[in-house]
């Protein structure tokens, strides 16, 4: 259970740098679920933080759980998805020379962005980011 609460809190704040008031509840939960770590026997899991008044995941749980493995697939395939999406959005629209999505057969575009999709995936398979390069004009400026 604590493993599902880490991945689940983990997908709603991992990128966070504030509290969230629309996940609020789901925190609280979360609190109260860990505040019965001792009862379950697995306190060595869970620790309390005093002065925050908050709990979270000791050193032992983030060692030894699987957690952390599910997350460092489910980012790595989705790093990779999300690229080859984006690229192959790109090339279909570049391919079919529109500017936007909307101005395109839904058919035309789902060819052109199959296509595109098959030309990354494969390249990604093949050579990973090795061969990609950022293409620059003098009056590009890169931040």
């Amino acid at each position: 259970m604590l493993d599902l609460i880490y991945v689940t809190d983990w997908i709603l704040h991992s990128h966070d740098s504030e509290d969230r008031s629309d996940t609020q509840e789901y925190s609280n939960l979360f609190q109260k679920l860990m505040s019965y770590a001792k009862d379950m026997d697995c306190d060595d899991l869970i620790d309390f933080d005093k002065h925050l008044k908050k709990y979270s995941e000791s050193f032992i749980f983030e060692a030894e759980s699987p957690a952390l493995a599910y997350i460092e697939k489910f980012e790595d395939d989705s790093f990779w998805d999300e690229l080859i999406s984006r690229l192959a959005q790109r090339d279909a629209l570049t391919d079919q020379k529109v500017n936007n999505m909307h101005t395109i057969e839904t058919e035309e575009l789902f060819a052109a962005i199959s296509k595109a999709e098959d030309k990354w995936s494969n390249e990604f398979e093949r050579f990973g980011l090795s061969r990609i390069r950022l293409n620059k004009t003098q009056s590009d400026t890169v931040h």
